[in-house]
């Protein structure tokens, strides 16, 4: 007897709540629903059209177990395509790091810690990335954090820009030939109304 695949085998762990109990339902529809019921050798030999097959006092009224096997195939197509979404979509927060930098609070922020994981350059030259920040305050309206590479030390260009509200995670991009740049330059500022010069360092990956 085939086992059905449990459900966190398909759906991991860092699917927000909201989403898993909407995915959990869909699951739990396709297990009711079984596999599709199969044919005989010589009906699936027959290439009658699915109308001839259905007596005409009874087309109007699909029988309920059909229309379970057409909701069951319906939400099959909708999972899949989340997962699949899941695994290309650039706004994903999966990412397949070749690299993980971390980095520390500043005297500004001492609480602060985070972790910069890079992937693969792609095609196009843009360094696909995911920040997990945690410990920075959030900061009043107009104000954002800023990701930093440094040269020889100072701030020189903004890799994406994002606000906080307890730990957050963060997909950005950076287009640059990160040779060019410090070994360690990775930095976060905090710009706030007035002072939106990259000055504020708050974590730093050679701090």
């Amino acid at each position: 007897m085939n086992r059905h695949p449990d459900f966190d085998e398909l759906v991991g762990r860092d699917v927000p709540e909201e989403e898993r109990g909407r995915l959990r339902a869909a699951h739990e529809l396709l297990v009711e629903a079984g596999p599709p019921p199969e044919l005989s050798p010589d009906l699936e030999s027959v290439p009658w059209p699915e109308d001839a097959l259905t007596p005409v006092w009874d087309r109007r009224r699909p029988r309920p177990r059909r229309r379970l096997v057409a909701a069951a195939v319906l939400v099959t197509a909708v999972l899949v395509g989340f997962l699949l979404g899941r695994s290309t979509n650039p706004n994903s927060t999966s990412i397949n790091a070749e690299r993980t930098v971390t980095l520390h609070g500043t005297t500004l922020d001492r609480g602060a810690l985070a972790t910069l994981r890079l992937g693969r350059r792609d095609a196009g030259g843009n360094w696909p990335m995911v920040l997990r920040v945690k410990g920075l305050p959030r900061l009043p309206k107009d104000g954002y954090y800023d990701l930093y590479l440094t040269k020889d030390g100072k701030p020189l260009v903004s890799c994406g820009t994002f606000n906080v509200k307890g730990e957050t995670v963060v997909r950005l991009s950076a287009a640059y030939n990160l040779e060019q740049f410090d070994r360690n330059g990775w930095v976060v500022v905090r710009k706030t109304p007035r002072h939106f010069e990259p000055t504020q360092i708050v974590l730093s990956a050679s701090a």
